[in-house]
């Protein structure tokens, strides 16, 4: 490949290191789009635990029967409102949101941060081989 051309080895290395770090955004990515489309639309069950740094977590029924458990995303709540129990929210086996949005502003957003990356990693390389 003549975007080689005039790279150290070292330079060829973080090249393809780079390349493949930008798995990880699309990965989130796809996990959001797949989260998207596969969620299902549900209450919390029993009670929802927040910490001081609004990380929450609780329970939540799907519609097959089964029960959903762990983290719950774009919940800010305070200890005084914590005993709030049938909260909205979209969800999978083990995990959900309180908007499904969300979900899909982040993968846009993922995507189009992997892409920014793919140019500017193949347009850094390419100048530094000329």
């Amino acid at each position: 490949m003549s975007i080689f051309k005039g790279l150290n080895w070292w330079q060829r290395v973080v090249f393809v290191a780079c390349l493949c770090a930008l798995a990880l955004p699309l990965w989130f990515a796809a996990r959001n789009v797949h989260r998207f489309v596969d969620g299902d639309r549900t209450i919390t069950e029993g009670y929802v635990h927040c910490e001081s740094n609004d990380r929450c977590t609780g329970t939540w029924r799907l519609p097959d029967g089964h029960q959903g458990r762990g983290k719950i995303a774009g919940l800010a709540f305070e200890y005084d409102e914590e005993q709030v129990t049938g909260i909205r929210l979209f969800a999978g086996r083990d995990w959900a949101v309180t908007e499904r949005s969300d979900l899909a502003y982040h993968a846009a957003y993922e995507f189009a941060a992997a892409a920014i990356g793919a140019a500017l990693i193949v347009s850094v390389a390419w100048f530094k081989s000329r």
